[in-house]
């Protein structure tokens, strides 16, 4: 490993360019700290990703405080989560601030009609990604298309369907005798602590719970969140709409960060920079106490079958959520034949052409100016 000042110097300059989301973010870091500098083996640098891609939250995030954490321990990995987290999540509380104040001006509002379905196009092509990485048999597939119908068409609270995806997948792969001998998982545990919450009436203490909610139980990496934030934010506590969180994703994909910045987005439309700030706080968190809690694990926890098959299917559920709500985002995205097209053209790009997620999102952005500008002296 180099000097920490070089490595914490180059997760600040990666928190001011890491545009495009976590594909393009974990690109980003493969080519720098592999192939240029060699600060780790190709080996070792997929070691760490198979642990983040198993941890709730943001993988790319999870990964440089990983880094951080080999160089210099405890404040190392937090150093190095911090500098890749803080650039995009101040830029989105400048960007949120500018949305509420002039969010209905009509150049805002040209941008963003290309920008939302070019990001539609990139989050359908994220599941076809996540989809082919979760299904591995046919069981699993049985598992997405039921969370998809049980969410869907039955309207099952989708953390239920997690827990039972987990549970299912579980009993297919280590057979019925084990399911006795599990304690109660995380999801049971929190769900308990979150019936509490409610009986709290503050807005700060909701969205405190939601975001720390989201950043425990995200698993499938950052899209997921994406499920909680809808159904919290917008379907039970009504702090914005679903256009309204479209236009966050999209400023998230549009500003450099982990995708899940959009959170900020989210906490400051429902209270003002406080709910921003701890929006960002409480959905980060639980990846800095995973990672440098799990650094002596990593290969206990990659090793253990129980806890490989219960997070197998709870990947495979995952997958049918997301699916669930970006249909809900439908109406916001495509309301024309051009938004369907330019959503189309994005989907393309990157699920069969295998374009650069952040090429995709720098072109979308830059056809909203350039539509936005034409639209204005038309």
């Amino acid at each position: 490993m180099p000097p920490w000042r070089e490595v914490f110097l180059y997760f600040l300059f990666l928190g001011f360019v890491n545009i495009g989301g976590p594909v393009a973010q974990i690109t980003m870091m493969f080519n720098h700290m592999v192939e240029k500098r060699r600060w780790l083996s190709k080996d070792r640098f997929v070691k760490i990703m198979a642990f983040c891609h198993m941890l709730p939250g943001p993988e790319a995030l999870q990964l440089a405080i990983y880094v951080g954490y080999l160089k210099r321990k405890l404040w190392g990995g937090i150093l190095a989560g911090i500098t890749f987290i803080l650039p995009g999540a101040v830029m989105m509380i400048v960007l949120s601030w500018m949305y509420v104040k002039y969010g209905k001006l009509p150049q805002v509002i040209d941008a963003l009609y290309v920008l939302k379905p070019a990001v539609f196009g990139i989050i359908a092509a994220g599941i076809i990604k996540l989809g082919r990485a979760a299904i591995r048999n046919l069981f699993l597939a049985v598992l997405l298309v039921g969370a998809f119908v049980g969410m869907r068409f039955a309207g099952i609270n989708f953390l239920l369907i997690l827990l039972m995806a987990g549970l299912l997948n579980l009993i297919f792969e280590q057979g019925w005798p084990l399911l006795g001998k599990t304690s109660p998982t995380m999801p049971t545990m929190i769900g308990g602590i979150g019936l509490l919450l409610p009986l709290v009436d503050s807005r700060l203490f909701q969205i405190a719970w939601l975001f720390l909610k989201t950043g425990l139980l995200s698993f499938g990496g950052a899209y997921a969140s994406l499920v909680f934030v809808q159904r919290g934010a917008v379907a039970q506590y009504h702090w914005l709409s679903d256009g309204q969180l479209l236009d966050g994703v999209a400023l998230s994909v549009a500003t450099p960060g982990p995708f899940m910045l959009f959170t900020t987005f989210v906490g400051y439309l429902a209270s003002g920079v406080t709910g921003a700030v701890l929006a960002t706080f409480f959905v980060f968190l639980p990846s800095f106490f995973f990672v440098i809690g799990g650094v002596y694990y990593v290969e206990k926890v990659r090793e253990n079958h129980l806890i490989q098959a219960f997070l197998a299917g709870v990947s495979a559920a995952v997958v049918g959520v997301i699916a669930v709500v970006s249909l809900d985002l439908i109406p916001q995205a495509l309301v024309d034949w051009p938004t369907l097209a330019i959503a189309v053209v994005a989907f393309l790009l990157i699920a069969f052409l295998k374009r650069d997620v952040a090429l995709v999102a720098i072109g979308a952005m830059l056809g909203g100016i350039i539509y936005s500008t034409v639209r204005a002296y038309a």
